[in-house]
């Protein structure tokens, strides 16, 4: 509501304004996080999955593990 009194109120520079504002919310919205990321447990060759997730169950990644394999684990858990 304010952005269209923005807009209203000063005309092409409102929108000007507006457009900007947007832009910048937009790219730091778009704008990636790092990810820390750690050794898949059980799998050996170096396979990488994001510490978070795991963290979050890694009772799930040992299931899958024991189920699907280790590639399965790993792309379930990756960034």
């Amino acid at each position: 509501m304010v952005l269209f009194a923005v807009v209203l109120l000063l005309g092409d520079a409102g929108v000007d304004v507006v457009g900007a504002c947007c832009a910048n919310f937009l790219w730091r919205a778009a704008t990636p996080t790092p990810v820390a990321m750690m050794k898949a447990p059980g799998a050996a060759g170096g396979l990488h999955i994001s510490r978070e997730a795991f963290e979050a169950n890694p009772k799930l990644y040992f299931k899958l593990l024991r189920r699907a394999g280790v590639k399965a684990a790993a792309a379930a858990f990756a960034a």
